[in-house]
């Protein structure tokens, strides 16, 4: 799986073949074929394998972190540690909308990814940070919404953009969610960053099918 997930993530589907799997990974292509039916078969389970490894962590911060502030921190240090798998991942969902034919178990696990980094990390802790009294009252879907979009910008922006700096990045996204929030980060100075995020929580975007994300 994480060889052919390194594969897809470099090539265009096309320009992979299962030889090419089965010589990254140093075993036989009879073996791949005894459990793929296909490439398509292939291509599929590698994009379930890394969807399932990205929601573990996912899951594995809610449970452990309770406190809003803390687990919105731990979601973004969780994204620049494991930002070349997730870079793997947008970069396969990129070319899966645009493929032709889709495959309900992936668009099921897709949808249920950003639902658990939308919703229940995102929004989740914020609604909690609202009702503790530590931010000031906004609509959290609508924020969690802009936070998810923009981190995947970030992530294709760093595949085309030379010397692109992730941690750099993130961190000026979350110094805008902070500032938003009006929770004041130490050794930090406000900036005026609402304008920025009320302008889209009127009409926040929503990812379907044929829309990549970013």
């Amino acid at each position: 799986m994480s060889a052919a997930l390194e594969l897809f993530s470099r090539k265009d589907f096309n320009a992979v073949t299962i030889k090419d799997i089965a010589a990254a990974s140093d075993v036989n292509t009879a073996l791949i074929y005894y459990y793929y039916e296909s490439k398509e078969d292939l291509f599929r389970a590698a994009i379930e394998f890394a969807i399932s490894k990205a929601m573990e962590r996912s899951h594995e911060l809610r449970q452990k972190y309770n406190d809003p502030i803390y687990l919105i921190n731990e979601w973004f240090r969780s994204n620049l540690e494991v930002a070349t798998v997730i870079r793997q991942l947008v970069k396969i969902m990129l070319d899966y909308a645009g493929a032709d034919n889709s495959l309900p178990s992936v668009d099921k696990l897709i949808k249920e990814f950003y639902r658990v980094e939308e919703g229940d990390i995102l929004a989740g802790s914020i609604d909690r940070g609202i009702s503790q009294g530590v931010f000031r009252n906004v609509d959290s879907a609508s924020i969690a919404n802009f936070v998810s979009v923009h981190l995947d910008g970030i992530m294709v922006a760093s595949m085309i953009r030379a010397e692109f700096k992730i941690e750099k990045a993130l961190s000026d996204l979350r110094g805008m969610l902070w500032h938003y929030l009006e929770h004041e980060e130490k050794g930090t100075q406000r900036r005026r960053v609402e304008p920025v995020i009320e302008a889209v929580q009127s009409t926040p975007r929503k990812r379907q099918r044929g829309n990549p994300p970013g």
